[in-house]
């Protein structure tokens, strides 16, 4: 099923999200981004953000869920976890 993932939070511009799911995730289901990315000084890990809201979008053929992503953490919290997982500081993003 072709759906549109978005977020509001600043990310990589590797992060991608998928484009097509087997089903419409439910609130609260988690879906991780395709880029795998992998540091020596910070491991190896695949960023996974919740579903908060899906809204269905009338393309002008048919029907699109637009899943809503985001993270339970503030801002300022996810971005002091994410900055070093991807190389970046904390100053990069906010």
């Amino acid at each position: 099923m072709k759906v549109i993932c978005h977020t509001n939070l600043d990310l990589m511009p590797a992060e991608d999200w998928p484009d097509e799911l087997p089903a419409v995730p439910r609130v609260g289901d988690e879906i991780e981004s395709k880029m795998f990315w992998s540091f020596a000084d910070t491991g190896t890990f695949r960023l996974s953000l919740k579903v908060v809201a899906v809204r269905w979008c009338f393309n002008g053929v048919d029907w699109t869920p637009h899943i809503e992503l985001h993270t339970n953490q503030s801002i300022r919290e996810f971005f002091e976890w994410y900055a070093p997982k991807v190389g970046r500081r904390v100053s990069s993003f906010i």
